[in-house]
């Protein structure tokens, strides 16, 4: 009889170790994405608006439109930058040449079709594939954070091919 107690004992404490080093690694995981998520909400604004009243990082700094274009679209199932994106990502990568200490974040994103670990991987290569091109310009590495989203946060709702365009793009967030 004690041996099927230990037996009752020793199966509910694996079990309870394995739904806890289970849970343990979703939060993990769940507290990077959210990491990411309130560094991409905090700096929105920044994103938009420039780096703040100390720097000269402004439509009119070296690149003037182009350097406020920050999101690039891509073909469906494709990594490759389109060409009329290309001046935007030069002149950023000018500005990040000229301040070293600033940092920017490449997120990547894609369409909700596919698998969801296609698309993590997907977002990301979109992502590498601009990073590649700043990193060519002379962007120090130190300076780029990748990250994917693949299709979590969606540009549009929509199940239309005209929202599955906005979807798949790489958003180049600066941050302090």
């Amino acid at each position: 009889m004690k041996l099927r107690k230990w037996v009752h004992v020793i199966l509910v404490g694996s079990a309870m170790i394995t739904l806890a080093a289970c849970s343990s690694h979703r939060k993990q995981d769940q507290s990077a994405i959210d990491a990411a998520n309130a560094s991409y909400s905090r700096h929105r604004g920044v994103a938009a608006s420039g780096l703040g009243a100390e720097s000269d990082f402004t439509d009119q700094a070296r690149g003037g439109h182009q350097l406020s274009k920050r999101i690039y679209y891509f073909d469906y199932d494709s990594n490759v930058v389109h060409d009329a994106d290309k001046p935007a990502i030069m002149a950023n990568a000018n500005y990040l040449v000229s301040h070293p200490r600033v940092k920017v974040m490449l997120e990547g994103h894609t369409d909700p079709r596919g698998s969801r670990e296609y698309n993590i991987g997907l977002g990301e290569r979109r992502a590498n594939a601009v990073a590649s091109i700043l990193i060519a310009k002379g962007v120090n590495p130190a300076q780029i954070r990748v990250v994917s989203y693949g299709a979590e946060k969606l540009a549009s709702p929509g199940h239309t091919e005209a929202a599955y365009r906005l979807d798949r793009r790489v958003v180049l967030v600066y941050l302090k």
